[in-house]
């Protein structure tokens, strides 16, 4: 398993696509398959192995040193193996494409349409290309060579809520940035008359960050709309716990929104706008509501008693449980050995 050298897997906080990372590690160490691990410092060792490599710095030397030296930790890491599972970057594997092994590439961020003709370009026509969503790969020139696996969770690790808290409140959990739509879940809650926690950091490392959030957000904290900052799994789990709704109202093609199914597995109905990958999660009027602008969401907000917060819970276990999940990971492997052998 090979996972770029950002964040250790487990993630301490954030981390979207690390936290698949581990839980595809554990799933498949539970179900006695041998997993060695290639990822940041910090990383867990799942049973057979974990070797580490390190982020570059902005230089051209230490980037070029870098990639030289992850082909020889990646030749040295897949001597016993019968195949790789790619969570990472692609010009990264130079090294790995000269073997035979079959090499699932698990795609997490927006295709650009070149990801595919590259891995063929380098004779791997047999290799097991994943996207996370219907709406990720739909676009691509190669969707028709795509899996669609969507991502999961444990859903026993995170406490069933039957009823929200009193007072009543909703949630916005994320990176604080206006594609992500923090603006509008302002709105939508100031229009519903319902207080709004916020929980995530402020991207100062992209472009604009610390601007949208000095100018967007600050002028509206306060009583009514509470920013705690970046969050762990026990405050995240004592966030969902209480709140009335999940809004996710947002604004860019985003593969997949993993709060929205770590809310449903708490029983909180999810508010989100009707784009990328939320209608392959909510469906409208079951588990949440699907909007098409802020006054929809703040009517969805008053409608969201309509919503069974078991439904919810019961919906996540079944859809995006992580039995599921590994069954399809497992019946991936299987496929990718046979074809290469």
């Amino acid at each position: 398993m090979i996972a770029d050298p950002w964040l250790p897997i487990p993630p301490p906080k954030y981390g979207g696509a690390e936290r698949i990372v581990d839980l595809t590690c554990r799933g498949l160490a539970r179900r006695g398959h041998h997993v060695h691990l290639l990822a940041a410092k910090g990383s867990r060792n799942y049973g057979a192995g974990l070797t580490t490599h390190r982020v570059p710095s902005a230089a051209y030397v230490s980037r070029a040193f870098r990639k030289t030296w992850f082909q020889f930790l990646s030749l040295q890491s897949v001597r016993n193996v019968d195949a790789v599972i790619n969570h990472g970057r692609l010009d990264y594997l130079e090294a790995l494409y000269r073997l035979r092994k079959p090499i699932l590439h698990w795609f997490h961020n927006p295709l650009t349409g070149r990801e595919i003709p590259y891995l063929l370009s380098r004779g791997r026509q047999r290799d097991t290309f994943v996207g996370v969503s219907r709406a990720q790969v739909s676009g691509d020139p190669a969707a028709g060579r795509f899996q669609v696996v969507h991502n999961a969770m444990e859903t026993a690790g995170i406490p069933f809520s039957s009823a929200p808290a009193n007072p009543p409140y909703v949630i916005f959990l994320g990176r604080l940035t206006r594609n992500k739509g923090v603006h509008l879940a302002i709105e939508a809650a100031r229009r519903a008359g319902i207080r709004l926690v916020l929980g995530g950091k402020i991207a100062t490392a992209e472009q604009e960050g610390a601007e949208y959030f000095a100018s967007a957000i600050q002028p509206h904290l306060g009583p009514e709309c509470e920013w705690i900052g970046e969050y762990d799994d026990a405050t995240r789990a004592r966030l969902l716990a209480g709140a009335t709704a999940l809004l996710f109202p947002i604004q860019w093609p985003e593969p997949f929104g993993l709060v929205m199914i770590e809310a449903l597995a708490a029983g909180v109905p999810v508010i989100a706008t009707r784009t990328a990958s939320a209608p392959e999660i909510v469906v409208d009027g079951k588990n949440g509501f699907l909007c098409d602008s802020v006054d929809d969401m703040a009517a969805a907000i008053r409608r969201v008693p309509e919503i069974s917060r078991q439904e919810c819970r019961a919906d996540a276990e079944r859809r995006f449980g992580e039995p599921e999940f590994i069954r399809r990971v497992e019946e991936l492997l299987v496929q990718a050995t046979a074809s290469s052998s």
